[in-house]
């Protein structure tokens, strides 16, 4: 048994086997810069590893499987995997400055094709990400489709300016306070940007004025909940306590601590959020709370074949990427465990809506004014994509 203190050795494997490279699943039977890795992995992170910066951003947000098949599709995650193992870029440096040499051409002339595969793969496109498409079950329309929802969803974010309102309070200079106005200002910041991005699709577009209208009716607290919750946690409001004053005069602060419970329980794929809040958009009814009294008149009821149709498209958008993104059975997993995350998200906000008169004031409010808001009138927004 080895010293555990000797600088040479390096940390044990963490793969089932011992020849198995613990980025990609290669064959591999050397400890290469602090990880037992594969030749192709090796020479992966030689070239990478020193400038980290320089590599362009994950299209899908950090979450690509890293396997043989698939190492090659993204150098972020292949990068961050070689880190989270244990490769070190202080080792390729080591090795530099001892002089050690490339063993032979023939590796040489391997190492040769195997950088210039990894340096001309384009990231510029979700696209991109998948040049093997008979391994996914996506194609590249569906491809494209994820991009744009993406792009239309970040189109509208407030995370940015909710940090930096988060940021300014909390300066030791400021003598401000968060109140309950700035909560529900907050709040509303989150309705308007959800509508932005549901109001962007085309397939939000070809509704009726009415239909717009009894569509937003429906489902906006179901949206709020959801999109909500996601707002918070990336807007770091649960980071730190003084950061939890945001919302404090609004919810409380028991309401305000399940929440953070459900947030560090939730699933924060942020594609599939986005894709889910499209599916739960063009839902026919995802009430929290019925108080309306001409369900039987809602234009939105003679058209639910057309309704379902555009909803269809999201939810078998959503599998597919489950499966492209985290193989068959992990997909199962995936989406049977945030199905259960998203019914307690709602029912929490039926007990805030029962239970808070404010809020419940502010979501009644809200729904009197979707059908006089120009964020859902004809032309007011062009489409992000689709139609004009």
């Amino acid at each position: 048994m080895s010293n555990p203190s000797s600088p040479s050795d390096e940390p044990e494997p963490t793969t089932k086997t011992n020849s198995q490279c613990q980025v990609c699943e290669d064959g591999a039977s050397i400890i290469n810069y602090g990880a037992l890795s594969c030749l192709s992995c090796r020479t992966f992170f030689r070239r990478n590893g020193f400038h980290p910066q320089e590599v362009a951003s994950c299209r899908f947000d950090g979450h690509c499987n890293i396997t043989k098949s698939t190492r090659k599709l993204c150098t972020t995650c292949r990068l961050n995997k070689c880190l989270a193992v244990g490769m070190s870029s202080d080792l390729i440096r080591k090795e530099d400055l001892s002089g050690k040499k490339r063993k032979s051409s023939g590796s040489s002339s391997q190492e040769h094709v195997e950088h210039q595969i990894v340096m001309t793969i384009p990231q510029a496109s979700i696209l991109d990400q998948l040049s093997d498409i008979s391994r996914s079950s996506l194609n590249n329309s569906e491809l494209n489709l994820i991009s744009n929802v993406i792009h239309a969803f970040d189109t509208f974010s407030p995370i940015n300016e909710i940090r930096h309102t988060i940021e300014v309070i909390n300066t030791t200079a400021s003598s401000q306070q968060f109140d309950l106005t700035q909560s529900l200002q907050m709040i509303s910041l989150f309705s308007n940007s959800i509508q932005s991005f549901i109001s962007s699709t085309p397939d939000f577009k070809v509704l009726t004025t009415s239909e717009q209208w009894s569509l937003f009716q429906r489902n906006m607290l179901g949206l709020l909940s959801i999109g909500g919750i996601y707002f918070m946690r990336e807007s770091g409001i649960f980071d730190k306590p003084e950061n939890e004053m945001a919302i404090l005069p609004l919810y409380g602060n028991d309401v305000v601590q399940q929440v953070k419970i459900i947030s560090t329980q939730f699933n924060f794929d942020p594609t599939l959020i986005k894709l889910m809040l499209i599916a739960i958009a063009f839902s026919s009814n995802c009430f929290t709370k019925q108080n309306r009294k001409s369900m039987d008149k809602d234009s939105l009821l003679l058209g639910t074949y057309r309704l379902f149709g555009s909803q269809n498209v999201y939810v078998e958008l959503i599998w597919k990427y489950l499966i492209y993104r985290y193989n068959y059975d992990e997909s199962v997993k995936h989406i049977s465990t945030f199905i259960k995350q998203l019914l307690d998200v709602l029912k929490l906000s039926i007990e805030i809506y029962e239970n808070n008169q404010i809020f419940q004031r502010f979501i009644d409010d809200n729904g009197e004014q979707i059908e006089q808001s120009p964020t859902i009138k004809d032309k007011t927004i062009v489409p992000l994509w689709g139609k004009k």
